[in-house]
């Protein structure tokens, strides 16, 4: 994966759509890289989502870029994909994301490990806030963050995607 970088402000956003085993995926990006995912329930509620995460914003519909929606489809079923962000967020953020990306694939960590991964043991909650502020879920895989229990916690796709992409995962490493 790329070094994440802050960026103050987005001008243009474009987006693609498509769909995934989990549902339909929306891919929100810039000249610089992909800056947005989630996964909508329809096509239907794409441009309010669009104007109210980017109310700022030019918002282009991009027809013919699909490459990200393919590259999204590919890392779900385990295949390495490099991806390039614009994404933003604090220093802390970018930290725990960043030790959320190096997570393998099927794995899972603790919030409390990634606290301690990134030198701030006792940040436990500061890091499951970060991983609700994710911009690019399913690609920083955020859903293999979960509770030192080992419940799930939370996710902002929807549990039972976490549940779902998780469940994915370990039966592909079964195979």
């Amino acid at each position: 994966m790329k070094d994440f970088k802050e960026v103050k402000t987005v001008q243009t956003v474009r987006y693609s759509s498509g769909k995934t085993k989990f549902g339909n995926v929306l891919v929100i990006f810039t000249e610089q890289g992909i800056c947005g995912v989630t996964l909508m329930g329809s096509k239907d509620s794409i441009h309010n989502y669009l104007k109210k995460m980017y109310p700022d914003a030019i918002i282009e519909k991009d027809e013919g870029n699909h490459q990200y929606i393919g590259g999204i489809v590919k890392a779900i079923d385990g295949s390495h994909q490099d991806f390039t962000f614009d994404i933003h967020g604090t220093e802390f953020q970018m930290k725990v994301w960043d030790a959320i990306s190096k997570i393998p694939y099927g794995s899972t960590m603790t919030y409390s490990q990634i606290a301690e991964k990134i030198g701030r043991p006792k940040a436990v909650r500061s890091v499951a806030n970060a991983c609700g502020k994710n911009p690019v879920p399913i690609i920083i895989p955020c859903h293999r963050v979960i509770r030192k229990s080992g419940d799930l916690g939370g996710y902002g796709l929807g549990i039972h995607v976490k549940k779902q992409l998780l469940d994915h995962e370990k039966s592909l490493m079964e195979m």
